[in-house]
């Protein structure tokens, strides 16, 4: 069977809008802070602290949903990291042009895209080794077993 039939791509899309969703959730919370703090100047759109938390929210969103993914998943976590962050790149840049009026987007966010991938990426190597792990500890040395199991 191909890598392209083993892809999950409901777990895909999934992971990829939850973490989209929760980056606006995080962008949204800052903003809130701001404004009871004050300040929402800080916390406006393009500003250096939704431009910090753009990058950081990216990778580490896109880690945290693939590790979620994962674990119904078999086999080709890495790939299926990657599909997820591209999925969501994809995912911001629709809703980008839907609304505003271009398809450029500021550097910050081009970064992010990037970040996305990289921790879908991260996600499914952390995910593989574990699972690696987790099966090679679950198969005792021949030293180790039981003696009496003959």
């Amino acid at each position: 069977m191909s890598a392209m039939h083993r892809i999950r791509w409901r777990r895909v899309i999934a992971a990829a809008f939850l973490a989209e969703a929760a980056i606006l959730a995080v962008f949204f919370l800052l903003l809130f802070g701001a404004m009871l703090a004050g300040v929402p100047e800080i916390a406006a759109p393009m500003s250096t602290l939704d431009n910090i938390d753009a990058l950081v929210s990216s990778f580490l969103m896109f880690f945290l949903l693939t590790r979620w993914a994962g674990k119904r998943i078999e086999s080709d976590f890495v790939l299926h990291g990657a599909l997820i962050g591209l999925t969501g790149a994809v995912l911001f840049t629709v809703m980008w042009i839907s609304t505003t009026d271009g398809l450029a987007q500021p550097l910050p966010y081009v970064a992010a895209h990037f970040l996305k991938v990289a921790g879908g990426i991260a996600g499914g190597l952390v995910t593989r080794k574990q699972r690696l792990t987790s099966h090679d500890s679950s198969i005792a040395p021949i030293s180790k077993r039981d003696p009496s199991a003959h």
